[in-house]
């Protein structure tokens, strides 16, 4: 059984987002076929929520907020970032602007 790659899963995740008038790029490009995915979700200017993809007790991947239930500063995102980047080179960011704090890759979960 293939696989979805990272690019096509970010680049459907990113027009979903366009489409729901949420603003979203991708920071840093990993690896094209496998990259592990970060998404930072900008609440306000200084607060975020850093989420990251893992795979389950059943073999699926779920979303996990990676900061906990509340907003952090944003330095702090960055700073995890940094050293998860540093630990895996292939891996994706992907900002997202959203007051709402929705991440884009679960946006179907959420309207659906």
């Amino acid at each position: 059984m293939s696989r979805v790659t990272t690019t096509i899963l970010v680049s459907s995740a990113l027009r979903n987002a366009q489409a729901s008038g949420i603003f979203a790029s991708v920071l840093r490009q990993g690896d094209d076929r496998a990259g592990t995915i970060f998404v930072e979700v900008e609440v306000s200017f200084s607060s975020s929520h850093l989420y990251g993809r893992q795979v389950s007790f059943d073999g699926d991947y779920e979303w996990v907020c990676l900061t906990g239930e509340d907003p952090v500063a944003s330095a702090v995102v960055a700073e995890r970032l940094e050293k998860e980047a540093s630990r895996d080179p292939d891996c994706w960011v992907i900002c997202v602007q959203d007051p709402k704090g929705r991440n884009i890759f679960t946006l179907d979960e959420v309207s659906g």
